[in-house]
Protein backbone atom coordinates (compact mmCIF):
# COMPACT_ATOMS: atom_id res chain seq x y z
CA UNK A 1 0.00 0.00 0.00
CA UNK A 2 1.18 3.43 -0.74
CA UNK A 3 2.22 5.71 1.85
CA UNK A 4 -0.29 8.73 0.55
CA UNK A 5 -2.94 5.74 1.21
CA UNK A 6 -2.34 4.97 4.96
CA UNK A 7 -2.04 8.54 5.53
CA UNK A 8 -5.57 9.03 4.23
CA UNK A 9 -6.61 5.95 6.09
CA UNK A 10 -5.33 7.26 9.18
CA UNK A 11 -7.40 10.46 8.57
CA UNK A 12 -10.50 8.74 7.85
CA UNK A 13 -10.69 6.53 11.22
CA UNK A 14 -10.54 9.85 13.21
CA UNK A 15 -14.24 10.10 11.97
CA UNK A 16 -14.79 6.49 11.01
CA UNK A 17 -13.23 4.48 14.14
CA UNK A 18 -14.49 1.33 12.98
CA UNK A 19 -13.34 1.52 8.96
CA UNK A 20 -12.10 -1.45 7.56
CA UNK A 21 -9.73 -1.88 4.34
CA UNK A 22 -9.22 -4.47 2.31
CA UNK A 23 -5.54 -4.01 0.36
CA UNK A 24 -6.76 -6.54 -2.58
CA UNK A 25 -8.78 -4.10 -4.82
CA UNK A 26 -8.20 -1.23 -1.99
CA UNK A 27 -11.91 -1.63 -0.82
CA UNK A 28 -12.90 1.00 1.93
CA UNK A 29 -16.35 0.00 4.61
CA UNK A 30 -17.15 2.77 6.93
CA UNK A 31 -19.87 0.70 9.08
CA UNK A 32 -21.67 3.09 10.41
CA UNK A 33 -22.47 6.18 8.03
CA UNK A 34 -25.62 8.29 9.35
CA UNK A 35 -28.11 9.10 6.61
CA UNK A 36 -29.96 11.97 6.17
CA UNK A 37 -34.09 11.74 6.11
CA UNK A 38 -36.10 10.53 4.08
CA UNK A 39 -33.60 7.90 3.60
CA UNK A 40 -34.14 5.11 5.25
CA UNK A 41 -32.84 3.02 7.09
CA UNK A 42 -30.99 5.86 9.16
CA UNK A 43 -27.64 3.85 9.53
CA UNK A 44 -25.74 1.67 7.36
CA UNK A 45 -22.90 0.52 5.78
CA UNK A 46 -20.78 2.45 2.96
CA UNK A 47 -18.04 1.04 0.94
CA UNK A 48 -15.68 2.38 -1.94
CA UNK A 49 -13.15 1.37 -4.45
CA UNK A 50 -9.79 3.51 -4.37
CA UNK A 51 -8.80 3.48 -7.91
CA UNK A 52 -5.36 2.45 -9.14
CA UNK A 53 -3.90 5.77 -10.70
CA UNK A 54 -5.11 7.25 -6.97
CA UNK A 55 -4.29 10.46 -6.09
CA UNK A 56 -5.10 11.59 -9.47
CA UNK A 57 -7.33 10.00 -10.08
CA UNK A 58 -10.71 9.94 -7.59
CA UNK A 59 -12.71 7.12 -6.33
CA UNK A 60 -16.20 6.97 -8.18
CA UNK A 61 -19.45 5.46 -7.51
CA UNK A 62 -19.95 3.95 -3.98
CA UNK A 63 -21.59 0.63 -2.43
CA UNK A 64 -24.70 1.02 -0.72
CA UNK A 65 -27.04 -2.13 1.34
CA UNK A 66 -29.96 -3.12 -1.22
CA UNK A 67 -32.45 -2.66 1.71
CA UNK A 68 -31.46 1.44 0.74
CA UNK A 69 -34.49 3.53 0.28
CA UNK A 70 -35.21 7.19 -0.60
CA UNK A 71 -38.93 8.26 0.55
CA UNK A 72 -39.92 4.21 0.43
CA UNK A 73 -38.48 3.59 -3.31
CA UNK A 74 -35.17 2.41 -4.33
CA UNK A 75 -32.78 5.08 -5.30
CA UNK A 76 -32.71 6.31 -8.74
CA UNK A 77 -29.47 5.09 -10.78
CA UNK A 78 -28.81 2.42 -8.28
CA UNK A 79 -27.29 -0.67 -9.94
CA UNK A 80 -26.28 -3.87 -9.51
CA UNK A 81 -22.97 -3.77 -8.85
CA UNK A 82 -20.53 -5.79 -11.94
CA UNK A 83 -17.47 -5.47 -9.34
CA UNK A 84 -19.37 -6.25 -6.17
CA UNK A 85 -17.38 -5.61 -2.66
CA UNK A 86 -15.80 -7.93 -1.12
CA UNK A 87 -17.79 -7.52 2.17
CA UNK A 88 -20.54 -9.27 3.33
CA UNK A 89 -24.19 -8.24 2.42
CA UNK A 90 -26.23 -7.24 -0.66
CA UNK A 91 -24.74 -4.24 -2.72
CA UNK A 92 -25.96 -1.16 -5.45
CA UNK A 93 -23.77 1.09 -6.15
CA UNK A 94 -24.73 4.56 -6.46
CA UNK A 95 -23.07 6.54 -9.47
CA UNK A 96 -20.91 10.04 -7.89
CA UNK A 97 -17.76 11.55 -8.01
CA UNK A 98 -16.54 14.79 -6.53
CA UNK A 99 -16.75 18.34 -9.23
CA UNK A 100 -13.43 19.85 -8.11
CA UNK A 101 -10.72 16.96 -7.15
CA UNK A 102 -7.32 18.77 -6.74
CA UNK A 103 -4.75 16.48 -4.62
CA UNK A 104 -1.54 17.90 -3.37
CA UNK A 105 1.51 16.57 -1.94
CA UNK A 106 0.09 17.38 1.41
CA UNK A 107 -3.18 15.24 2.28
CA UNK A 108 -4.72 17.88 4.84
CA UNK A 109 -4.29 21.15 1.97
CA UNK A 110 -5.56 18.88 -1.13
CA UNK A 111 -8.66 16.92 -2.19
CA UNK A 112 -8.52 13.40 -0.27
CA UNK A 113 -10.41 10.54 0.76
CA UNK A 114 -11.87 12.40 3.81
CA UNK A 115 -13.23 14.90 2.07
CA UNK A 116 -14.71 12.71 -0.75
CA UNK A 117 -16.45 10.96 2.30
CA UNK A 118 -17.58 14.23 3.21
CA UNK A 119 -18.78 14.93 -0.67
CA UNK A 120 -21.63 11.99 0.16
CA UNK A 121 -23.53 13.63 2.34
CA UNK A 122 -24.14 15.87 -0.82
CA UNK A 123 -25.21 13.42 -2.95
CA UNK A 124 -27.71 12.02 -0.20
CA UNK A 125 -28.94 15.60 0.37
CA UNK A 126 -29.50 15.78 -3.35
CA UNK A 127 -32.41 12.87 -3.15
CA UNK A 128 -33.05 10.33 -5.67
Amino acid sequence: MQARIQQELDLLRRYYPDLEFRDAGQWVLLLHYTMPSPWSPSDIPVCFQIPVGYAGTPPYGFYVPTALVFEGRAPNNAQNPPNPPPFPGSWRILSWTPEDWRPTDDVMTGSNLWGWCRGLAERFRSGQ
